[in-house]
C-alpha cells in the first residue's frame, strides 16, 4: 500500500509545513481553585486545532512543546482560543512563547549560577537545592508574549520563599522554596515582575515553571 494512503491529506500537508517549534507556558491554569482544566481536557481542546499545530503536554498547568507552521503569535492565538472554546469560563491573560534554543540557554545559565553559588548543595539532576531543613527548586520565569527581557544580567535577590539570580533572554533565573501553598504562579512571578520594573523599568508579566518541567518540555 502507498504510505501516503494511510494519512489524511491535511495531516500530510501539516507535517510537510511544520517548520517552527515553541515552548508555550499558559499563565494561570490550575492555580489553586482557579481555571481548572484537566490534562485530558487540555488534550481534547488542542485536538480542535490539530490541523494547525502539534502539542506535547508536560504536567497539567498548560505547558506545551508545540510544532507548527504558524509563527509565535499565531500559535498563541490558536492555543488560547482552543482552551477557551473548550472551557468558556477560563480566564486566560496570555502565555509565554519561546524558542527551544532560548529555553536551553536559560536552563544552562541557571545551572551555572546555582552550581557557583551552592556547589554540592545543588543537585543539577533534579534542580533541587538543599539549604538546612529546606529544599528549594530551581526554575524560570518567562515573559508573556510578546514581551522581551532586557540584556542578560546577574544579581541576587532573596525573599522568604523565592530567590532570583538574574536573567537571560530566555527567562529570569529563580528558585522557589518547596512548601505547602508556595506556588510558582504567585511566589515567583510577582517578585520577578517587580524586580524587572525596579531595576530596568521593564513592565512585564510572567509565567513560570520549574526547571524540571522546562527540561522535560525540551525532551
Amino acid at each position: 500500500m502507498d504510505a501516503a494512503a494511510v494519512h489524511h491529506p491535511s495531516c500530510v500537508a501539516l507535517t510537510a509545513a511544520m517548520l517552527n517549534q515553541f515552548v508555550v507556558l499558559v499563565l494561570g491554569l490550575n492555580i489553586r481553585a482557579q481555571n481548572r482544566i484537566t490534562m485530558e481536557e487540555q488534550r481534547k481542546a488542542l485536538r480542535m486545532v490539530a490541523g494547525d499545530l502539534d502539542a506535547r503536554l508536560v504536567g497539567d498547568k498548560g505547558s506545551y512543546f508545540v510544532t507548527s507552521r504558524h509563527d509565535a503569535g499565531g500559535v498563541l492565538s490558536l492555543i488560547l482560543d482552543a482552551l477557551k472554546g473548550y472551557r468558556p469560563g477560563l480566564q486566560l491573560r496570555g502565555a509565554s512563547v519561546l524558542t527551544p534554543p532560548l529555553v536551553q540557554a536559560a536552563l544552562a545559565s541557571l545551572v551555572r549560577a546555582l552550581l557557583s553559588r551552592y556547589s554540592s548543595n545543588f543537585d543539577a539532576q533534579n534542580h533541587g537545592i538543599k539549604l538546612g531543613a529546606d529544599t528549594w527548586r530551581a526554575g524560570l520565569a518567562t515573559p508573556l508574549f510578546p514581551g522581551e527581557l532586557p540584556p542578560a544580567r546577574s544579581l541576587f535577590l532573596e525573599r522568604t520563599n523565592v530567590k532570583i539570580f538574574g536573567w537571560t533572554p530566555g527567562g529570569v533565573l529563580v528558585a522557589k522554596r518547596e512548601a505547602p501553598n508556595v506556588h510558582w504562579g504567585t511566589t515567583v512571578t510577582r517578585p520577578a515582575s517587580r524586580l524587572l520594573r525596579i531595576e530596568e523599568g521593564a513592565v512585564l508579566e510572567f509565567s513560570s515553571r520549574s526547571a524540571n518541567v522546562m527540561r522535560d518540555l525540551l525532551g
